[in-house]
């Protein structure tokens, strides 16, 4: 065999080997996605995921049967400004604390101590408790700012499933994605005009408010009135949603459609753009 011969089958040994190699590796942890009305984040196969939510809050339960593990998210639903930072996260996570301590035994008075985590690419500040009991117990409660909202988990378990429920409390703080509360526009009444088609509500933000045309149908069938489109406007000003809610039904989809292509400036909260939502009214007037 020439030494080129066998240089080509070297190399094509070489390439077989990498190749089986690749395909031999073994599948990673198996991973649920659990995602609802703003929140998202991975947790392992074989556990459950429990809402809780209330009015005020998002809470999510996630367990696993036959386990002493418990990890609790708690999310305000609010937008939370840095001046009322300390006392919202006290008033949010003082139940969670001493919810902890009571699993833990308040009998056994468990031992405090400060940490930093992450979760995510930021940092979250917390503490840690420890029972003394027979069997030994740790809970961990942490806190951080996510997107404008205030955001705490509580994750307990006992030390001797510590190697197998890490895998949990690191899956959800690497995964944990929270989007920005949406701030509502107080809605005033707009006096009705004379001009054919008028803005009204959040006009005095728009930076470009395009006149809907009137419809030749609606024109025809002599219809007329006020159209009042709900829109969802994000950090920079944009439409990113628009829905009649009320309005003859011939003129809504002209009034939806001008409605997408209005600009606003964006609205700051401290300093800070947030989304809104508000109403645009459209008066139609047949002449």
């Amino acid at each position: 065999m020439t030494s080129n011969k066998q240089l080509t089958v070297a190399i094509g040994m070489i390439v077989t080997f990498l190749s089986l190699s690749v395909y031999a590796q073994p599948e990673g942890p198996k991973r649920n996605h659990f995602s609802t009305d703003g929140i998202s984040f991975d947790y392992p196969a074989g556990y459950s995921v429990s809402d809780e939510s209330t009015s005020e809050a998002q809470q999510f339960v996630i367990t696993r049967k036959g386990s002493s593990v418990q990890l609790t998210l708690v999310a305000l639903r609010r937008l939370v400004l840095p001046n009322e930072l300390t006392t919202a996260t006290e008033n949010l996570t003082d139940p969670l604390v001493n919810k902890v301590a009571l699993t833990l035994g308040r009998a056994n008075s468990p031992e405090r101590t400060s940490i930093k985590t992450s979760v995510g690419p930021k940092q979250a500040d917390g503490i840690r408790l420890q029972s003394s009991g027979h069997t030994k117990r740790t809970g961990e409660v942490i806190w951080l700012r996510l997107n404008y909202r205030l955001i705490a988990m509580a994750f307990v378990r006992s030390d001797v499933d510590e190697a197998v429920e890490s895998q949990l409390w690191q899956t959800v703080r690497s995964s944990l994605r929270v989007e920005a509360p949406i701030t509502p526009v107080t809605i005033d009444s707009v006096p009705k005009s004379e001009n054919p088609i008028r803005g009204g509500v959040l006009n005095g933000k728009a930076l470009a408010l395009p006149r809907p045309e009137y419809p030749d149908i609606a024109r025809a069938a002599h219809a007329s009135g006020t159209v009042v489109v709900q829109v969802l406007i994000d950090e920079n000003g944009d439409v990113i949603s628009a829905q009649a809610v009320s309005g003859h039904p011939l003129l809504q989809a002209a009034a939806v459609g001008a409605a997408r292509e209005a600009k606003f400036s964006p609205t700051k909260l401290s300093g800070q753009p947030v989304k809104v939502t508000g109403v645009i009214q459209y008066n139609f007037v047949s002449w």
